[in-house]
């Protein structure tokens, strides 16, 4: 018969109390668990605690051990909320103290275990309460893969060190254009999703809105809701004073009647009116002037509209 064995520790070091009980012959058994009652018991019938251990000194409080099954068990058979082991951390310095720590040295070895066996169980949850805290953090000091997820032990995703996502089941986003992140000419607050963008002449890697009628330096448009954003920097880096410019898919597009009313699939061209489209009609100045195809109409006036954008 297999034995958990736990060690009660006292601050000053005088004693110690050996408390042996019996488990069940596998580890994995389900749970509940109901082990048979050790040499001693403790049991209240009141709202305070059972036992308290305290440790004054540098030494550690409590130490649970057992050879072949589990050194500690936390159980609870509450139906409002109960939790089998709570750790908590109080201390007021800045990142020092951790609730419940999970630690393996052995090869191929399990920090910490999070199951559910229940039809909607979460095998492990993260939350904060903070607006600058994070619900969970990965991070691997020795540069392999962040993180791994498999479906019946067979991976199906994995983020690498360089922050590299790999998925076989591919990705699906809120958004529907793939977007540029990139420099505009003058103030960001000149600019609102929607516009009509074309490439700065007088500057590298740099846009600002339309003004001429059918120009070949068309870019695209200021991405409403980019699905992928891609950036020459780093995470987060420099995306204060750039623009997400949609180069593939559907974003809605600032548009003027001023060339004659929108129908649907008409090729939209750069317009005399800043950051808008038109339709396109004169076939010899198209080439490379084309931002896209209207996929709404529009009768007069001004407005926006879903374009699909196609640069030709």
């Amino acid at each position: 018969m297999k034995h958990i064995a736990t060690w009660l520790l006292v601050n000053l070091g005088l004693a110690s109390a050996l408390v042996t009980a019996q488990t069940p012959e596998s580890a994995s058994q389900a749970y509940p668990l109901v082990p048979t009652k050790g040499a001693t018991d403790f049991v209240a019938t009141t709202s305070n605690q059972v036992v308290e251990v305290v440790q004054k000194g540098t030494g550690v409080a409590i130490v649970g051990f057992a050879p072949s099954s589990d050194g500690v068990l936390g159980q609870t058979q509450s139906t409002t909320g109960g939790v089998g082991v709570h750790g908590v951390a109080t201390s007021t310095a800045a990142g020092v103290g951790t609730g419940i720590r999970g630690e393996s040295a052995t090869v191929n070895g399990l920090g910490a275990v999070g199951v559910a066996s229940g039809a909607s169980g979460i095998g492990v949850w993260g939350e904060t309460t903070a607006a600058n805290g994070l619900a969970g953090y990965f991070d691997n000091t020795a540069g392999g893969n962040i993180l791994l997820g498999a479906v019946n032990s067979v991976p199906k995703f994995r983020v690498d060190g360089t922050g590299k996502g790999f998925f076989d089941g591919g990705t699906q986003t809120g958004g529907a254009d793939f977007a540029e992140a990139m420099a505009i000419a003058g103030m960001k607050n000149r600019y609102e999703p929607g516009d009509l963008m074309t490439i700065d002449p007088s500057a590298d890697r740099r846009l600002t809105l339309t003004t001429q009628p059918y120009s070949t330096l068309v870019a695209g448009i200021y991405s409403t809701k980019p699905g992928v954003l891609a950036t020459a920097h780093k995470m987060d880096e420099g995306l204060d004073t750039e623009v997400p410019l949609a180069v593939v898919g559907i974003v809605p597009c600032k548009v003027s009647a001023e060339n004659g009313s929108i129908e649907r699939g008409d090729l939209l061209v750069t317009s005399a009116t800043p950051g808008h489209a038109m339709k396109g009609t004169d076939r010899s100045r198209m080439l490379g002037a084309v931002v896209g195809k209207a996929l709404e109409p529009l009768s007069s006036g001004k407005g926006v509209v879903q374009v699909l954008v196609t640069l030709q």
